[in-house]
């Protein structure tokens, strides 16, 4: 039995979100930015010049501080502008990448060093831009930690696709970050119309006590941080202690942590007008916007907004960046099919 919340409501779906639909590859771009003010107002300290050679995985910039989050480049080519909020990397199509290292036993890491190789990687939580290896770093011992497979934005499927072929992934993730935590128990909730993602969770939690698997019906905002813990919990959100981590920051965490991997990209839907198909993205970060846009089709946009349709930010320089936080780029040709919802306070 799927559950909902008082004051739900439902809207058409436009996120393309189905049991067949695949995650594409975007074009490259000639030239790659990426912003030094990733998710915090304290700016990143350049370590590379102009002139520099990059590979994948190289790290750019970062801050001698234990809570800034590093940033590594997505493509290799050669640096060609540095300033205080931005590095430009020209694109040279060769793909090559940084050698990474596999972990030989997780099992043997102490809460310190997981936490730091979690900081290294670049991993913030996606849903909030939130370095991970600071939600994880809490004195406090959550009383539960959940994961949402979902977004209850109308627009935004990322959640899901992150979650699609990765459940076992996202499982041995959040045992770990369970053990990192000290927290005994976990909800994995997932909307009643991807029925696909149930029954994989469902078939590998067949012999787990300790996390639960919950079906919600498809209703927004479910997914907001106060009434998913209110709905999962029956608690009010600051009666409670709880972390939220979403499906793709689980993965991140578990490629960091078996592969020292870093975050060089990103799952994104795109979405707008009806008369485009919505699609998913797998983006690497610091793609501009535009470029992605012009993947799907929209040529010339109205309107494009950034996040969800209901409270997104809508953007007019279309050379801004993917970040690490970037869910959702949803675009009008036609700026009269904006959902009148849009800005709506629920």
């Amino acid at each position: 039995m799927s559950i909902s919340f008082r004051g739900a409501k439902k809207y058409k779906k436009h996120n393309g979100f189905d049991k067949s639909a695949e995650i594409h590859s975007p074009l490259p771009a000639p030239v790659y930015f990426f912003n030094l003010v990733q998710n915090t107002d304290v700016a990143l300290s350049p370590l590379v010049e102009v002139g520099d050679t990059v590979e994948i995985g190289s790290k750019i910039a970062d801050l001698e501080s234990y809570d800034a989050m590093p940033l590594y480049s997505s493509v290799s080519g050669i640096v060609t502008s540095v300033s205080d909020t931005f590095i430009c990397v020209e694109n040279n199509m060769k793909y090559t990448a940084v050698q990474t290292q596999k972990t030989d036993d997780i099992d043997s890491l102490t809460t310190r060093e997981m936490l730091w190789i979690i900081r290294e990687a670049g991993i913030c939580e996606v849903r909030n831009g939130i370095p991970a290896h600071i939600l994880l770093g809490t004195e406090k011992t959550p009383e539960y930690i959940i994961v949402p497979t979902f977004d209850s934005d109308p627009y935004v499927s990322s959640p899901q696709f992150a979650s699609l072929g990765n459940t076992e992934k996202i499982l041995k993730s959040l045992n770990i970050v369970m053990k990192i935590l000290n927290t005994k128990k976990a909800i994995i909730a997932v909307e009643n119309n991807t029925k696909k993602i149930f029954s994989d969770f469902k078939l590998n939690l067949r012999y787990n006590e300790n996390i639960s698997l919950c079906l919600l019906k498809a209703r927004y905002p479910q997914s907001r941080d106060d009434i998913l813990v209110k709905t999962l919990t029956g608690k009010d959100i600051d009666k409670i202690n709880t972390v939220i981590l979403s499906p793709e920051t689980l993965c991140n965490i578990y490629d960091a942590l078996t592969l020292q991997k870093p975050v060089t990209e990103k799952i994104i839907t795109v979405s707008g007008d009806d008369i485009l198909p919505p699609n998913n993205y797998k983006v690497p970060i610091g793609l501009p916007v535009s470029s992605l846009l012009h993947d799907s089709g929209y040529t010339s946009p109205e309107t494009v907004i950034v996040g969800g349709i209901v409270d997104g930010c809508q953007i007019t320089d279309l050379d801004e960046p993917i970040t690490s936080s970037t869910n959702s780029i949803i675009a009008f040709n036609d700026s009269s099919n904006i959902p009148k919802y849009r800005k709506e306070l629920i």
